[in-house]
């Protein structure tokens, strides 16, 4: 059985409002009874005697409609689901529903907090990065024209793989087959290139890995492409 939650509030009337204060805890047992047979009239006196309250308290909590709407929608799920939990002898069924809505609506909160917490710690290294000072870029054009003047001193057919598989972004297959040779030949290349410009760089003293070339992919390059 599905039951489906009007996301409209209705307004309590005075006979459920009569109701509500003389039911005793046999009549709300009898009720949850209901509801777990499944029974659409148990789903509907359940609604219609706690959403009002429900809104109210989201209002209160979360400060906002929409969400108290949600809270009144996903307190009714959390209730249809867990129904069996219901001890009429542990406390009353008002007591059960708006702990459950309370507890919905604090999870809520805490959510938030996280998310905002996380928004602005995003923002802080954004506004990092996008502070990056002349001196930095300064910095990099310096390494690439150091890692280019490097390449040049390659053997041509190492420099030919190394950047066509770095430079032009393809795939050791897409190498051998551009350049009519064997993989493995292509894979070799490329692996003595690399190593060949890191020994280069090093001893040059740069001191800083070579951009757009880390360790990990050129193992992955000989052993995937």
């Amino acid at each position: 059985m599905t039951v489906l939650i009007d996301s409209k509030i209705p307004e309590p009337t005075p006979a459920a409002e009569a109701n509500r204060d003389a039911t005793p805890r046999e009549a709300d047992a009898r009720l949850m009874a209901a509801l777990l047979r499944q029974e659409s009239a148990a789903a509907d006196a359940l609604y219609a005697r706690y959403a009002p309250r429900i809104y109210g308290l989201g209002l209160v909590l979360l400060k906002d409609r929409a969400d108290a709407e949600d809270l009144v929608q996903d307190t009714f799920l959390k209730v249809w689901r867990t129904g069996s939990a219901f001890d009429p002898r542990r406390g009353s069924l008002d007591g059960w529903i708006l702990l459950i809505a309370r507890s919905l609506a604090i999870d809520l909160l805490r959510r938030r907090t996280v998310e905002r917490k996380r928004l602005s710690s995003l923002s802080s290294v954004t506004d990092v990065t996008v502070e990056l000072g002349p001196e930095w870029h300064t910095e990099q054009r310096d390494l690439i024209e150091h890692v280019l003047k490097s390449m040049h001193r390659l053997p041509p057919r190492q420099r030919s793989a190394v950047a066509l598989a770095y430079l032009g972004e393809r795939s050791s297959a897409q190498v051998a087959k551009s350049q009519g040779i064997p993989l493995g030949t292509v894979k070799n290349r490329i692996r003595a290139g690399i190593a060949t410009l890191r020994r280069t760089l090093g001893e040059e003293g740069s001191g800083r890995p070579l951009t757009g070339l880390p360790a990990s992919r050129s193992k992955s390059i000989t052993r995937t492409r």
